[in-house]
């Protein structure tokens, strides 16, 4: 297997949906959060795990300067975007972008 260091980066956010907001939280990712990321410079892609009432959202970025900028200017718009539908606070996480091809 081919270990491929592209510098890319990546973000996750954990956190629960607040009882009886899984639709709006929905409605309110599809609609607001990933229009909103489409617009950030560096922004490559968005995955979005839900179980039952946990998320688990992974952003991959083209560099860490593309993401630490998102983190300090539109993130806190979003927190406060989704505040209202999650229970709890999130966590956020950042990790170094690597993939692996099975291309030899």
């Amino acid at each position: 297997m081919q270990k491929i260091n592209n510098g890319q980066f990546a973000r996750s956010i954990r956190f629960d949906i607040a009882t009886d907001k899984n639709e709006e939280f929905h409605t309110l990712f599809r609609n607001e959060v990933l229009p909103m990321l489409k617009k950030q410079d560096g922004f490559k892609n968005e995955l979005l795990f839900v179980k039952d009432q946990h998320v688990l959202a992974i952003s991959v970025w083209n560099n860490v300067d593309s993401a630490r900028k998102y983190e300090t200017a539109t993130y806190p718009q979003l927190d406060n975007l989704l505040r209202p539908v999650m229970s709890g606070k999130p966590t956020v996480e950042t990790f170094q972008y690597d993939s692996l091809s099975t291309i030899a």
